[in-house]
C-alpha cells in the first residue's frame, strides 16, 4: 500500500478586510493564488490525480482582484501538464463552493493524488481560518461563521487521498474592506489574548484590542502526513509583488513542473527564493512529510526491505509489553513464522496460569478485597466482566465505612523475553497499519496511546490520547458529504429558511445549517451569535487542526469539561438507565400485576362461588398477574427515553440492523460494566428525530418505544436470539 499523503498549499490568500474594530479580532489573509488546472469532470479512480482550483476575483461587496486570477490560472496549466484532471472554477459563491468541495471531497476518496489551489480572500478570525466566498457579506465577525469555509473542511478532504494532495495560499498585504464605511456590529464570542478567553460554553463578550502586527493565518498542526503550506509563516502577511504572478506563486510555478523534484526539496527552493526576493516573507510549512520520497513529478521510490518483516519488527515493540492474551495471540495468527513465536506462547500459559489460580482464590474469598485485586492485577482477564458485576454488587450492600481489608494475590508475573526490541521506527505505511491490525483492537489502553502517539492517524481513527481530533463529538465534513443529496439540505444552502428548518430536524449536529438558517432570514439581532454560542456548548466548534493560542486555551477548556462530564457519565447511566428503567419496570409490574390479579379474581368469581371457583380465581389471577409481570418487565424499558448519545458509550460493535434501516450496536455506558444492544441517537436523529430528545445534561436521549424497539442488556438480547433461533 502506497504511503497516504496529504499537501494543503493554501496559496494566494488575500486579506478580507480590517475594519476599525475588526481589526481587533480579524487577522488579514492576504491574496489566494488558487486556480486549477482545466476543467474536467472529477471521477477518481485507483491511480487518479484529481485537483480542485477555486479563484476567487470578483467580489461583489469588495473591490476586485486581479493577480490571484494570474496565479490560479498559470498553476492550472502546470498542474495540467503533469497529468492532473483538473476542474478550475472561478467566483464561487458559498452554495457552490460547498458544492465544488462536496464534489472534489468523494472524488479525493479513491484518489492517489489530489490538489487543492485556492485564490481568494480569507481571514483568521476567532482563532480559525476561513475562505471567503465572493457572495459573503460580512458586517461583523461573527459572520463569518455563516459567510465563509471553515480551512478545516479543506484539511478533512486532504486526508483522503492515498499519496498526495495539495493546497497552495499566497497571502497578500492590501486589505480590500479598509476603506469601506461598515461597522463591527457584533460581539467577539472571546478575546484575542489567550489570558482573556471565553470558556466553552461562556456567554460572547466584547473583543480585546491585540497589537496591529497581529496579522496572517493562524498555525495548523496536522497529521496523516498532511502537509499544510502558508506563502507566509503563521501571524504575518505575504507581498503580491509587482508582477504577473506573486513571489510565492511565481516561485512554485518555476518549479512545481521539475521532474524527479522530491516534494520537501521543492519547497525549501520556494521558501529560499521568497525570503531572497522579499527580505521579509518567510514561507511556512506544518504537517509531517512521510520519510519515503513524494514527487509532483514523478513516482514515488519504490520502499526498500521487506515490509512484513518491518511491520512484524514494528509489532512486537509494543506486543512485549502488554499483559493482554488477546493481543499476544494476534500477533501470533499475523506473524505465524514469527522468531518470536515460542516466547508468545510460552507468555500466554504463564499469564492463563497465574489468572487461572488468581480467580480460585477470589471464588473461594467473593470479598470486596478479593474482586478489587483481581481487577488490579488482571485488567484483560477472562473473567474481568463477571467480577466486576459482583464487587458492584457487594458495595451496593456495604455498609458505609466497612473495612475491606487486604488480600496476598499473585500478579502476573514479569515478562522475560529473550530479544529486547530497540525502538523501531519506520516510513513505510504499510507496515504501520499491518502493525496496527495487531493492536487496534487492544484492550490495553497503554499500547494502543503510545502507537497513535507516534503513528497519528485520523484516516484510520488512530488518534493519540489528547488529540484535538478526539474532542469534536461530529465531523462536520462528514455530514456536508452525507447530506449532499438531501433536497432540504440543498434548499437551505440556497436561501430557504423553511428547507433549513426541516434540515436541522434531521441533522441537528451539521452546525452549518443553523447558520444558514439565520443567513436565510438576513442575520436577525441575536441569531448569529446565539447558534454559536449554543454551537460552542454543545463542542460542535472544537477545532481540530487550528493551533492559535485563543484555539489552544478553548480546547483545554472543552477537555476539562469533557474530563468532568466522563467521570459523571457512570452517575448518569446508573440514574437514568439503572433507576428510571427499574423504576419503570416496577412501577409497571406492580400496577399491571395487580390490576390483572383484581380483573382475573372477580372475573372468576363472579363465575362461581364455591370453594373451587375460589381456588381458580387464585389460580388465574396468579396467572395473569405472572403473565401481566412479565410483559410489563420486557416492555417497561422501551417506554421511557434512554441515553443513546454516542458520547456516553465505548467498545461499540455493530451487530446488524432492524427493519426500519438502523444500525444496532453493543456496547457499555462509560463507567458501567453492563454491556447493552441499542441504537446511537445521532442516527435517530436523522432518520426519526421526533423519537430524539436532549436531557438537561446536553446529552441526547431515544425513545425506543416510539422506534417499536426494545433496549436490552447485551444477555437479554443474545436469550431472544436463541430463542428466535430456536422457533
Amino acid at each position: 500500500m502506497p504511503a497516504h499523503f496529504g499537501i494543503f498549499v493554501l496559496a494566494s490568500l488575500r486579506p478580507l478586510f480590517t475594519l476599525q474594530d475588526l481589526a481587533r479580532r480579524i487577522a488579514v489573509l492576504g491574496c489566494v493564488a488558487l486556480s486549477m488546472l482545466v476543467s474536467t469532470i472529477l471521477q477518481a479512480t485507483a491511480g487518479d490525480r484529481i485537483a480542485l482550483v477555486v479563484g476567487n476575483s470578483n467580489y461583489r461587496k469588495v473591490p476586485k482582484l486581479i493577480n490571484p486570477a494570474n496565479d490560479a490560472a498559470d498553476m492550472a496549466m502546470s498542474l495540467g501538464r503533469l497529468g492532473y484532471s483538473v476542474r478550475h472554477l472561478a467566483d464561487l459563491d458559498y452554495n457552490h463552493f460547498r458544492q465544488a468541495l462536496i464534489e472534489f471531497g468523494n472524488a479525493a476518496k479513491t484518489a492517489d493524488k489530489a490538489v487543492i489551489f485556492f485564490a481568494g480572500h480569507g481571514v483568521e478570525m476567532d482563532g480559525k481560518n476561513w475562505l471567503i466566498p465572493v457572495d459573503a457579506e460580512i458586517k461583523s465577525e461573527i459572520d463569518v461563521y455563516a459567510e465563509a469555509i471553515n480551512l478545516e473542511t479543506l484539511i478533512d478532504i486532504s486526508v483522503m487521498p492515498k499519496i498526495i494532495g495539495l493546497v497552495v495560499l499566497d497571502a497578500c498585504r492590501n486589505d480590500p474592506f479598509e476603506t469601506t464605511k461598515v461597522a463591527a456590529a457584533g460581539r467577539a464570542l472571546s478575546s484575542r489574548s489567550s489570558k482573556a478567553a471565553a470558556p466553552v460554553s461562556g456567554t460572547p463578550r466584547s473583543p480585546t484590542p491585540f497589537a496591529a502586527d497581529t496579522r496572517g493565518l493562524a498555525p495548523v498542526e496536522v497529521s496523516d502526513n498532511v502537509l499544510v503550506a502558508f506563502a507566509a509563516a503563521a501571524g504575518t502577511t505575504a507581498s503580491d509583488g509587482t508582477g504577473r504572478n506573486s513571489p510565492y506563486s511565481g516561485s512554485l510555478l518555476r518549479h512545481v513542473e521539475t521532474p524527479q523534484l522530491e516534494i520537501n526539496y521543492l519547497f525549501r527552493i520556494v521558501h529560499d527564493e521568497v525570503w531572497k526576493e522579499t527580505g521579509t516573507q518567510e514561507p511556512a510549512i506544518y504537517g509531517t512529510l512521510p520519510k519515503g520520497d513524494i514527487y509532483l513529478n514523478g513516482d514515488a521510490a519504490v520502499a526498500n526491505g521487506d515490509g512484513g518483516a518491518d511491520a512484524e519488527q514494528l509489532a512486537w515493540e509494543f506486543v512485549r509489553s502488554t499483559n493482554e492474551i488477546a493481543t499476544l495471540r494476534r500477533f501470533a495468527q499475523q506473524f505465524p513464522a514469527s522468531a518470536h513465536r515460542a516466547e508468545i506462547d510460552q507468555r500466554i500459559a504463564q499469564l492463563q496460569t497465574a489468572e487461572t489460580n488468581a480467580w480460585k482464590i477470589v471464588e473461594r474469598q467473593k470479598s470486596l478485597a478479593a474482586y478489587r485485586a483481581y481487577l488490579d492485577l488482571y485488567p484483560f482477564g477472562e473473567h474481568v466482566e463477571s467480577a466486576r458485576v459482583a464487587l458492584a454488587s457487594l458495595e451496593k450492600s456495604a455498609k458505609p465505612g466497612q473495612a475491606t481489608g487486604q488480600i496476598d494475590m499473585p500478579g502476573p508475573p514479569p515478562a522475560s523475553y529473550q530479544l529486547a526490541s530497540a525502538e523501531t521506527t519506520t516510513g513505510n505505511s504499510e507496515a504501520v497499519e499491518k502493525a496496527w491490525d495487531v493492536l487496534k483492537e487492544s484492550r490495553d489502553k497503554s499500547v494502543v496511546g503510545r502507537f497513535a502517539e507516534r503513528y497519528p492517524s485520523s484516516r484510520h481513527n488512530r488518534l493519540p490520547p489528547g488529540s484535538d481530533l478526539a474532542l469534536r463529538p461530529v465531523n462536520s465534513t462528514e455530514l456536508m458529504l452525507q447530506s449532499a443529496h438531501d433536497s432540504d439540505v440543498n434548499a437551505c444552502f440556497d436561501g430557504d429558511s423553511g428547507a433549513c428548518a426541516r434540515s436541522i430536524k434531521k441533522y441537528p449536529d451539521y452546525v452549518q445549517l443553523q447558520f444558514q438558517l439565520c443567513r436565510s432570514k438576513g442575520n436577525p439581532k441575536g441569531c448569529m451569535i446565539n447558534a454559536v454560542t449554543e454551537a460552542r456548548r454543545r463542542g460542535l466548534l472544537v477545532s481540530a487542526y487550528t493551533r492559535s493560542e485563543e484555539e489552544k486555551v478553548r480546547n483545554r477548556e472543552y477537555r476539562r469539561v469533557v474530563a468532568r462530564v466522563n467521570q459523571n457519565v457512570g452517575n448518569v447511566v446508573s440514574n437514568v438507565v439503572g433507576n428510571v428503567v427499574s423504576n419503570a419496570v416496577s412501577t409497571a409490574v406492580s400496577n399491571a400485576a395487580s390490576s390483572a390479579a383484581s380483573r382475573a379474581a372477580s372475573q372468576a368469581a363472579s363465575a362461581a362461588a364455591s370453594n373451587a371457583a375460589s381456588r381458580s380465581a387464585s389460580s388465574a389471577a396468579s396467572s395473569a398477574a405472572s403473565r401481566a409481570a412479565s410483559t410489563a418487565a420486557s416492555n417497561a424499558a422501551s417506554r421511557v427515553t434512554i441515553p443513546s448519545d454516542i458520547r456516553l458509550k465505548e467498545d461499540i460493535t455493530a451487530l446488524g440492523w432492524t427493519d426500519t434501516g438502523l444500525r444496532l450496536y453493543r456496547y457499555r455506558y462509560k463507567g458501567d460494566a453492563r454491556f447493552y444492544v441499542g441504537v446511537m441517537a445521532q442516527e435517530v436523529a436523522r432518520q426519526t428525530p421526533a423519537a430524539v430528545s436532549s436531557g438537561v445534561d446536553g446529552f441526547l436521549r431515544v425513545d425506543y418505544g416510539l422506534l417499536g424497539l426494545d433496549f436490552l442488556t447485551d444477555r437479554d438480547w443474545m436469550r431472544r436470539q436463541l430463542r428466535s433461533g430456536i422457533d
